[in-house]
């Protein structure tokens, strides 16, 4: 994962980002495997909106720790099923030995996804 908070993000440069494997998902949380790879990303590329999903503060007291990428495709149906769910407090995963929720931080860029997209994921706690 890359490690960043939203006071530190990086909003001037391009940072390399790991991407994941999605290997199991049992509607609420996704098991991942980092893979040899990275997305790299413009940061000064992102729109408003994808800056306020990294700087601000979540209504439930949460905040951004750390960007992954994943399959856009995979990912786009996993968080779709997850946030279906009215039970479900939304999509989340278990990385370096902490739960996050998972959120697409740019997602507009990736609609319709196609294969082999990338997606930009946030994790918060």
């Amino acid at each position: 994962m890359y490690h960043t908070r939203r006071t530190t993000f990086p909003r001037n440069q391009t940072v390399e980002v790991p991407h994941y494997q999605m290997r199991a998902f049992d509607g609420r949380s996704l098991v991942l495997v980092q893979e040899p790879r990275c997305l790299k990303v413009d940061v000064t590329a992102l729109d408003a909106r994808a800056i306020a999903c990294v700087t601000d503060v979540l209504h439930e007291g949460g905040e951004i720790r750390g960007l992954i990428a994943v399959d856009a495709m995979l990912f786009a149906t996993v968080f779709q099923l997850a946030m279906n769910d009215e039970n479900s407090p939304g999509l989340g995963a278990l990385l370096e030995e902490a739960w996050y929720l998972l959120a697409p931080i740019e997602w507009q860029r990736h609609v319709p996804v196609r294969a082999g997209e990338s997606v930009l994921v946030g994790l918060y706690r």
